[in-house]
C-alpha cells in the first residue's frame, strides 16, 4: 500500500514515472492476492492513469494507457473465462477508462488555458508595439513639421536680413521692407512651433490647435517667397476639388519645401508651381527658372549659412508622398531643378 500511495506525492513532477510506478505496485499487490483486499486499493491507481493522461508528455501518455488496458486483459483473463461475473470484469476497464478521459478532458482545458494565455501576452505585445511604432511615427510627422517650419521661415528671415544689409545704406526704404517681412515671418514661425510643439504637452483631443495649411492657402506661401526675392508663378491644370485633409497638409509641405530648397540652395531667381488635378490623382511640378525681367533681381541674396541647410528636406518629402502611396522625382530638368509628387487617385479620397 505505501508502494501505491507515496509516489503520488511526486505525481505532478513526473506523471509518466509516478504512473508506471502505481500501476506495477497494482499489479503486484493483484497477483500476490494480499488479504485483506480494501476496495481504495484501486484509488491509487485510478489518480495515477488520471495524472498521467493530463500531464505526461503526449506519446508516453498513450504507452501508459496502452500497457494499463493489456495489464487489465491479462489480469482479468480467469474472470474472462467466465469464473467471475461479467460485471467485475468490466468495472476495473470503465473505472480506469473514466480516469483517463477525465484526464483527457484536464489536459485539454490547461491547453485552452495555456493558449489563451499566449494570445493575451501575444495580444499584449502587439499593442505595446504599435504604440511604440505610432510614437515613433508621431515623432517622425512632428519632427518633418518642425523642420518645415524652421527650414523656410529662417531661410525668408535669412534672405530678408542679407537683402536689408547690403540695402540699408544705400536704400533704406528697401531695408525697412525686408525687416518688416522678417518681423511678420518670425511672428508665423513662433505660432506654427508653439502649435507642433504643443502637441506633444497635451493630448490630441485636448490640445487648441489651429487649422493646418493646405493648398487652399497657397498664396500666402508664394508671397512669402517672393518677399524674399523668388520669383514664384503658379499654374492650376483641371478643376480642384476637395482633398483630405491629411494630404492637402502634405501637399502644401511639398511646394513649401521645394521652393525653401530653391531659395537657399539653387542660384534660380524664379520657380513654376504646376498643380494638375488629374483623372488619376493630383500632381504637383515644381520648377525652377528664370525670373522674369525686373522682377525680383537685386534683392535675392545667396544663404551660405550650413545652419539654414538641415539636409532633410528631399528626405521628408519622400516621406509625406510615400504615406499616400504617390511617388516622388527630383532631379535636374529643364532651366533647373524639378521636383515633382504624385498622388494617386485612391489617396486624393476620388
Amino acid at each position: 500500500m505505501l508502494a501505491l500511495t507515496l509516489p503520488l506525492t511526486v505525481r505532478r513532477r513526473y506523471p509518466a514515472g509516478v504512473a508506471v510506478a502505481v500501476g506495477a505496485a497494482a499489479i503486484v499487490y493483484d497477483a500476490l492476492d494480499i488479504p485483506p483486499d480494501p476496495k481504495t486499493a484501486v484509488f491509487p491507481l485510478l489518480v495515477g492513469i488520471y495524472t498521467a493522461a493530463a500531464y505526461a508528455r503526449r506519446d508516453r501518455a498513450f504507452v501508459i494507457g496502452g500497457i494499463t488496458a493489456a495489464a487489465l486483459v491479462v489480469l482479468n483473463l480467469p474472470s474472462i473465462a467466465g469464473v467471475r461475473d461479467f460485471g467485475d470484469v468490466v468495472q476495473p476497464f470503465v473505472m480506469l477508462g473514466g480516469a483517463w478521459i477525465l484526464g483527457e478532458n484536464t489536459r485539454s482545458r490547461l491547453r485552452q488555458r495555456e493558449f489563451l494565455r499566449e494570445r493575451a501576452e501575444r495580444a499584449e505585445r502587439e499593442r505595446e508595439e504599435q504604440a511604440r511604432i505610432g510614437a515613433l511615427e508621431e515623432r517622425a510627422r512632428i519632427a518633418r513639421e518642425i523642420h518645415d517650419v524652421v527650414a523656410h521661415s529662417v531661410s525668408v528671415i535669412g534672405i530678408q536680413a542679407g537683402a536689408a544689409r547690403r540695402l540699408i545704406d544705400e536704400r533704406p526704404e528697401r531695408a525697412k521692407e525686408s525687416l518688416t517681412a522678417i518681423e511678420e515671418v518670425s511672428r508665423e514661425a513662433m505660432g506654427e512651433l508653439r502649435r507642433a510643439l504643443g502637441v506633444l504637452r497635451t493630448p490630441t483631443d485636448a490640445a487648441e490647435l489651429t487649422p493646418q495649411p493646405g493648398l487652399g492657402v497657397l498664396d500666402e506661401l508664394v508671397d512669402h517667397f517672393r518677399l524674399g526675392g523668388l520669383d514664384v508663378q503658379v499654374a492650376i491644370d483641371g478643376d480642384p476639388w476637395r482633398l483630405p485633409f491629411g494630404l492637402d497638409l502634405a501637399a502644401y509641405r511639398v511646394v513649401q519645401e521645394a521652393l525653401t530648397n530653391t531659395l537657399k540652395h539653387s542660384g534660380a531667381l524664379g520657380a513654376t508651381v504646376r498643380i494638375g488635378y488629374r483623372p488619376d490623382g493630383l500632381e504637383l511640378t515644381i520648377e525652377e527658372r528664370p525670373a522674369a525681367a525686373g522682377v525680383g533681381r537685386g534683392r535675392r541674396v545667396a544663404v551660405s549659412d550650413p545652419a539654414l541647410s538641415g539636409g532633410q528636406g528631399l528626405l521628408g518629402m519622400r516621406e509625406r508622398v510615400a504615406m499616400f502611396g504617390g511617388t516622388l522625382d527630383a532631379g535636374p530638368g529643364g532651366d533647373g531643378f524639378v521636383v515633382t509628387a504624385r498622388f494617386p487617385m485612391t489617396s486624393t479620397g476620388g
